[in-house]
């Protein structure tokens, strides 16, 4: 008796033992889930988009309850200041960061900063998702650095009730454009809007310009500094650049002026047109969005193809990120058609997965359309070009833009400035 008792006690503490073992695992499996995080680092220009992304993080949480992410965003200029700093921190950086696609982005994987997420973008077939011009650059000889969560049109808005009154129509070459801009100002109207208080408003005209002028391939290897700056090919961009400012044909003062600040004079026509990126339409008063125009930047040679201005955002994984498991669930969470397609109606910008539906607003959609007959995706001049050069450029062509340099002298500024850069 005392036997089958002993055994029966034995066979219970086995059970009992297995049970509680079976019980540890599962528990610890659940402080497994629980314990994985995801650390993002973003960039924001107000608190509109800080708002999207708290509500983009929400979402994320509720679908991956176990994952906790702690996440800080910062303003635009400490952002760009900072990132190197941040993606080289001894002790590990951030699993998921926010950049723009172009050179400065490229620098970064050269130096070994970002992690490469190749497998992940084959596994998740996002070659099918994006379209090839979106694919491209956010690729660093051909390897992906990051996922492309939205990107903007440029172009030139305008009051369509003015152009009705005045009998103009929006102009398709650079010859129509100069006719148009005399016309306006024989109404005592300014031909455009701009405010270069920041100074990249001014480097947007450079940029398409040289786009039209010379073409994209030539507009690349400028600011990645495999052409110079006092190329043959540059003095023609400047030279009509020149014959816009010897025609008064930009708003006086607008090196005081913020982009914002510039738009009063487009809404109340005192200027007629404006050259500016997509996330000006947010900014347009609802009374007077329907008589806002779009066109793109009028053709200046005929025989180049068009390529456009179309910033693109990315998120991508650092190579010291600690939990890249839970970074990847980031990305491929984000790039769902449905989530691109929500965040990027909240955001007024474009949703790279083609499989996302297409922008309700009105000039955001116009700008998709501008962008899908482009035959190819410039940045812009700050996202293609090192800060030590950038920088001191974009001062010369505000300097120059107020006639405190000429063609000549901008050239010799802008090829000294390419061969002595800030430090």
């Amino acid at each position: 008796m005392f036997r089958c008792l002993s055994l029966f006690a034995v066979g219970l503490s086995r059970a009992l033992f297995v049970f509680l073992a079976l019980s540890l695992s599962a528990a610890a499996s659940q402080l497994g889930e629980s314990a994985g995080v995801l650390n993002l680092r973003l960039m924001v220009s107000g608190g509109e988009q800080r708002q999207v992304y708290q509500e983009l993080i929400d979402r994320f949480r509720k679908e991956h309850p176990g994952i906790a992410v702690r996440h800080r965003e910062f303003e635009q200029e400490d952002y760009k200041a900072n990132i190197e700093a941040w993606l080289s921190q001894p002790d590990g950086a951030p699993d998921v960061m926010f950049y723009f696609a172009g050179h400065l982005m490229a620098d970064f994987y050269r130096k070994g900063l970002v992690r490469p997420i190749g497998d992940l973008w084959q596994s998740q077939q996002w070659n099918q998702a994006f379209p090839p011009a979106i694919s491209e650059i956010v690729r660093y000889r051909g390897k992906p650095m990051g996922l492309p969560i939205a990107y903007y049109h440029w172009g030139i808005y305008y009051r369509k009730s003015l152009f009705q009154r005045l009998g103009i129509d929006p102009p398709e070459t650079w010859d129509e454009l100069l006719a148009v801009g005399e016309a306006l100002k024989a109404e005592g109207i300014t031909p455009f809007a701009l405010g270069s208080e920041a100074r990249w408003p001014a480097a947007a005209w450079f940029d398409y310009l040289n786009l039209r002028t010379n073409g994209l391939e030539f507009h690349r290897d400028l600011l990645a500094g495999k052409a110079a700056f006092d190329d043959e090919r540059v003095r023609r961009v400047l030279s009509l650049w020149g014959d816009l400012v010897d025609r008064e044909f930009f708003l006086p003062g607008h090196s005081q002026m913020s982009w914002r600040s510039a738009l009063p004079y487009l809404y109340q026509n005192h200027a007629g047109m404006m050259l500016m990126g997509g996330f000006v339409v947010p900014q347009f008063p609802q009374q007077l969005i329907d008589d806002i125009g779009l066109f793109p930047f009028p053709v200046i040679d005929p025989e180049r193809r068009l390529a456009e201005e179309a910033p693109t955002d990315l998120l991508f994984i650092p190579s010291r990120a600690r939990n890249v498991t839970e970074a990847e669930a980031f990305l491929r969470f984000v790039a769902r058609p449905d989530i691109q397609g929500w965040f990027n109606r909240r955001m007024g910008t474009i949703a790279p997965n083609r499989q996302s539906p297409d922008p309700e607003d009105r000039l955001v959609a116009e700008g998709q359309t501008i962008l899908k007959r482009a035959s190819g995706y410039s940045q812009f001049f700050d996202r293609e070009m090192v800060r030590s050069v950038s920088s001191p450029a974009m001062d010369a062509f505000v300097d120059f833009l107020e006639r405190e340099l000429s063609v000549e002298a901008l050239l010799a500024t802008l090829a000294t400035i390419r061969q002595n850069p800030e430090q």
